[in-house]
């Protein structure tokens, strides 16, 4: 059973765009987490949707996936639907 704060459809377009990012980026789970000075896990439990990220922690791993923050937060909130539930 997914915890509700990670439960969202909105949630779930925001670490379905991380996940591509990191694909794009040509970066394994391990590769990004190892970036950001954390275990595999870190990542796993993030794109699985068991834990949910903070501002500080979408800055990081924008920055760990080479773009800077704000552009890739404008490209997220481009990707969101019209409609957001959390």
């Amino acid at each position: 059973m997914q915890r509700p704060w990670v439960s969202s459809t909105a949630y779930g377009v925001a670490i379905g765009f991380l996940v591509e990012k990191r694909k794009e980026a040509g970066l394994t789970q391990r590769e990004l987490a190892d970036r950001l000075g954390k275990p595999r896990s870190f990542v796993s439990k993030i794109e699985g949707r068991e834990r949910r990220i903070d501002v500080v922690e979408f800055i990081a791993i924008a920055k760990a996936l080479g773009n800077p923050a704000g552009d890739l937060m404008a490209a997220l909130a481009a990707a969101m639907p019209d409609r957001l539930d959390f």
